[in-house]
Order: structure tokens, then C-alpha cells, then sequence
């Protein structure tokens, strides 16, 4: 009973997280501003949250620690820097027409993901995930074919994720603190260019919605977070790895028809194979889940 207790509160918690990051796109559309605007708001509001939140679970003893390594505090940094860029990419794309493009790369993520495992950490694939990656590699050729490119957003998601996952891999560190310090890494910046923005500050000088918009998305983005890390605590990996599908289908549901995004008859062909390793990869993962464990 307790096992069906504990995946009752992960699979609530996975559904949650997805909805959370699927209504982002429709969120940031209310605010009217532009998409670095909203990304240094983000930031700064994220933090107060996470902070609040770290305090509330007793996770800051976990946080002032890492100040204690020097190599951590690096590898952090470091890594910092590259989901920072994902997180601004979060909130730019929706206000500037490339709610498509940022799904595309999040479907593409967990393959990429894979081919990471295989390359870096020498984890072994099945024949259903070898056959994904080729599947999904069809599909980006008949896109460049079509385009001449991949989108550049859809680049930046599906190849700069799993260097950061590479940099977080093998760090001691809990998630919400690691979260909290990378957030703290761009808040005085955020803090100094929002000063400097005049607009900016005139527009909160007026009767504003923006008042209490702004704190919403930092809660919006933080709740999803922590929903998402309880989700991956309490759930098996491969349920948790098929959850996580739903993010980036609720995104291209959103950006269709939502935002009124266009999408070619050249687009279906080459998305179709990139579904198909999407499809692959599900009915893999809920293979191995229906099989009993032994012991």
C-alpha cells in the first residue's frame, strides 16, 4: 500500500510539473514584455521563492555547504551559466514566436540525453532506443533538408541540457540548493539591468497588473521545479522518463493553438519521425515498467 502511495504522489506531482511548464508560454504573453525583461524578473522572483521554499524544508543548512567547496562552487557556476541560458530561452521563445521550436528541442532532449549516456557514460542502449535515435536523426535531416537549418532554439535545448546534466552528474549537492545557488548567480545582474531600464520602471510607476504578474511567474516557474524534483524522487525512472513527454506535447498543443503559431505540411513529415522515436521511447519505457522486479 505504501508503494502505491508513494507513486500516487509522484504521478500527481510529474502531471503537475508538465501542466505548470505548459502554461508558462500562455503566462508570459499576458505581461507584454519582452522576453529579457521577463527572464531577469524571473530570475529574481524564482530565487525569493526557492529561498522561501528551501527555508520551509529545512534545505538551507544543504545550501550554505556548498560554499565549503571550492570545486563545487565552480562546477555550479558553471553549470549556472548553461541553464540559466535555458531557463532566459524559456520565457523568450513564447513572446517571440519560437513556442514550436522550444518543443521541438525538448522533444528531442531525452535523445539526446541517451546518446549521452552511451557516449559519455557508457550506458547500454536497446534495440527500441537505438531505433529512436535513428528515427529522430531522420527526422533533423529531412528538416535541414527542408530549411537549410535546425532551429537554433531547438539546438540550444536538446545539446547544451546534457552538458549541464555531464557538470551535475557526479556534484554531492541537493537539488534545491543547487537550484537556489544557480538562481543567486544572476540576481544582482537582474537587479542592475532592471534598474537601468527606464520603461521598465515606468511601467511599474503606472497602475500595473505587472504587480503581481511577475511575482506569478516566478512562482509558477519554481513550483514546477520543485514539483518536477519531488516527481523524480518518488517515481521510477522509466515512468518518470515517459511523464516527461508531456511537457514539451503540451508546449506544441499551446503554440498551435493558443498562440496561432503556423505549421507546413513540410514540418509534419519531418516532426512525424521525431514523434515516432517519441512514440518508441514511451511504449519502451512502459515495457519496462509492466515487468515484474525481481529480486
Amino acid at each position: 500500500m505504501n508503494t502505491h502511495l508513494i507513486s500516487g504522489k509522484g504521478l500527481s506531482n510529474s502531471v503537475m510539473a508538465s501542466l505548470m511548464f505548459g502554461l508558462v508560454p500562455v503566462y508570459v504573453q499576458l505581461t507584454e514584455l519582452s522576453g529579457n525583461t521577463l527572464f531577469w524578473n524571473r530570475i529574481i522572483f524564482s530565487a525569493i521563492c526557492l529561498a522561501l521554499i528551501c527555508y520551509r524544508v529545512d534545505k538551507l543548512q544543504g545550501f550554505k555547504a556548498i560554499f565549503l567547496c571550492r570545486k563545487t562552487m565552480l562546477s555550479l557556476s558553471l553549470g549556472g551559466l548553461l541553464v540559466g541560458f535555458q531557463w532566459w530561452l524559456f520565457v523568450w521563445a513564447p513572446v517571440n514566436d519560437k513556442t514550436q521550436d522550444l518543443s521541438l528541442g525538448y522533444f528531442l532532449l531525452p535523445l539526446t540525453l541517451a546518446l549521452t549516456g552511451k557516449l559519455i557514460f557508457r550506458e547500454r542502449l536497446n534495440k527500441a532506443q537505438y531505433f529512436a535515435i535513428g528515427s529522430a536523426l531522420v527526422g533533423v535531416l529531412a528538416m535541414l533538408w527542408q530549411q537549410g537549418s535546425l532551429p537554433w532554439v531547438s539546438l540550444a535545448v536538446s545539446g547544451l541540457y546534457p552538458v549541464y546534466f555531464i557538470i551535475r552528474k557526479p556534484l554531492k549537492v541537493g537539488t534545491l540548493p543547487a537550484l537556489l545557488f544557480e538562481h543567486l548567480l544572476f540576481v544582482p545582474a537582474s537587479i542592475f539591468i532592471l534598474m537601468s531600464d527606464q520603461n521598465f520602471i515606468q511601467n511599474l510607476g503606472q497602475p500595473s497588473n505587472l504587480w503581481y504578474l511577475l511575482p506569478g511567474l516566478g512562482l509558477l516557474c519554481s513550483l514546477s521545479m520543485v514539483c518536477y524534483i519531488s516527481a523524480s524522487r518518488y517515481l521510477p525512472v522509466s515512468l518518470f522518463g515517459l511523464l516527461s513527454y508531456l511537457e514539451p506535447a503540451l508546449i506544441f498543443v499551446v503554440a498551435i493553438t493558443i498562440l496561432g503559431e503556423s505549421f507546413t505540411t513540410q514540418q509534419w513529415f519531418s516532426y512525424s519521425f521525431i514523434w515516432l522515436a517519441t512514440a518508441v521511447i514511451c511504449a519502451d519505457s512502459a515495457r519496462k515498467l509492466a515487468q515484474p522486479t525481481t529480486n
